[in-house]
């Protein structure tokens, strides 16, 4: 919603790397230097793509694939035998266990059938011992499963599914993740991966702690109640297709016993919570946008991503950094600040925070955000989106104005209000 400041377009923020084709980053490198270790003993023998994706401060995005090949070595290596071979007679076998200070090899003058048949039961025993014996490889990263499912993969053990927690669920998701993870549950990948068909979402303990404890992108949620987080978590596993089975509230409160007991009804939602799950990711992971916030309240509108926007709560606005000096703007009205502030509670403060101090370097902070001084960049950016911040399309030029108004006269910050008459100059296909 806000933009970069004063740094570059081509300042790198973060590296993303992936493996394969994988939806979810196996690392992401947020700071230099951009070093990571790849263990390629997780990785199943042949060829891989190590794929790396340079994000720049206005949310560029550069990729460059790296292919490579991953050989494990034998248990044994044999000499004078080809695999596939036609022989016949007596034949000199030499084999070789390279873990093993092994003296040099001699090779006999004359062999005996003892020393062909001892060869073979070594070859074939160390073969044997290979496959048997050495732990299947596990994957690094798991991507979300395409498609829609039917059932639970893990069958009649999934509780049935609480319909009231459900609908407590789908008011949650409007209010904290439908603006990252979209109204239809198809994301924004990598960023914020699909949920319709997400094989991660299988595992009920894994959602609630992805949604309460956050991962990578996706923050903490530790203001949900144990009764929220099984309602969103029953809400995503049984929606775009899903059909995962409910999440009990004491199946959340043990996946986050330090979750509050705290019951809530459909009409409330923690404040600045979003997202509900990853690839398991890594998914993999689910990645979302938010983090928990104080007092919550009530305030409905419609929602950035096109959904209608469930209660949400209502923080007040706290300076975290200095307003910019010397703006002399004029004051803008109360009217356009309150109904700024609904639309910003419901729509934007699950990412750029109550305070408007952001999630740097991907949630830009707000409160003292010189780009703000420009009011019709400021409507264009809130209007079109950029990079991982979507488009506002559904928004009127009068919401455009209120909501622009808001967060220039907010957090510390006096840029003064924003017209209709601008918003609709800076957004002209915006609704009247």
């Amino acid at each position: 919603m806000s933009g970069q400041g004063s740094s570059s377009s081509d300042t790198v923020v973060r590296v993303e790397i992936y493996l394969d084709d994988a939806t979810e980053a196996v690392r992401v490198l947020s700071a230099p230097p951009f070093r990571f270790q790849l263990d390629s003993s997780a990785l199943e023998q042949g060829e891989h793509i190590l794929r790396l994706v340079r994000v720049d401060a206005a949310g560029g995005r550069r990729e460059r694939r790296i292919p490579f090949n991953v050989q494990h070595e034998p248990a044994v290596e044999v000499v004078g035998l080809e695999a596939g071979a036609t022989v016949t007679g007596r034949i000199d076998v030499d084999v070789a266990v390279p873990a093993a200070a092994a003296p040099p090899r001699v090779r006999p003058k004359g062999p005996s059938l003892w020393l062909y048949i001892v060869s073979t039961v070594v070859v074939l025993g160390g073969i044997w011992a290979f496959f048997m014996l050495v732990p299947m490889y596990s994957a690094i990263v798991s991507a979300p499963a395409s498609g829609q499912v039917s059932a639970s993969p893990s069958g009649a053990s999934a509780p049935p599914v609480d319909q009231q927690l459900l609908k407590t669920g789908e008011t949650l998701y409007a209010s904290d993740c439908a603006a990252c993870h979209k109204p239809s549950g198809e994301g924004m990948p990598p960023t914020f991966p699909a949920l319709a068909g997400n094989s991660f979402l299988s595992d009920p303990t894994a959602v609630v702690k992805r949604i309460y404890d956050g991962s990578g992108a996706m923050p903490s949620h530790h203001s949900y109640t144990a009764t929220q987080l099984a309602a969103v978590s029953t809400y995503v596993r049984n929606t775009w297709g899903n059909g995962y089975g409910g999440v009990t509230v004491k199946q959340a409160s043990e996946a986050a016993p330090q979750a509050s007991a705290g019951a809530s009804t459909p009409s409330s939602s923690p404040s600045s919570s979003s997202g509900a799950s990853g690839s398991g990711a890594g998914a993999p992971s689910t990645a979302s946008s938010s983090a928990p916030s104080s007092t919550p309240s009530t305030a409905g509108s419609s929602t950035a991503s096109g959904g209608a926007s469930g209660s949400s709560g209502s923080a007040s606005p706290s300076a975290s950094a200095p307003a910019p000096a010397g703006s002399g703007a004029a004051s803008p009205s109360s009217a356009a600040m309150q109904a700024g502030q609904k639309l910003y509670t419901s729509d934007c403060q699950s990412c750029h925070q109550p305070n408007g101090a952001g999630m740097p370097p991907t949630f830009p902070a707000l409160a003292g955000d010189s780009f703000l001084s420009d009011p019709a960049a400021v409507v264009k950016r809130i209007y079109e989106g950029k990079g991982v911040m979507p488009s506002h399309p559904s928004y009127t030029a009068q919401e455009l104005a209120d909501v622009a108004t808001y967060i220039r006269n907010a957090f510390g910050n006096d840029f003064g209000p924003v017209s209709v008459q601008q918003a609709k100059q800076a957004a002209p296909k915006a609704a009247q």
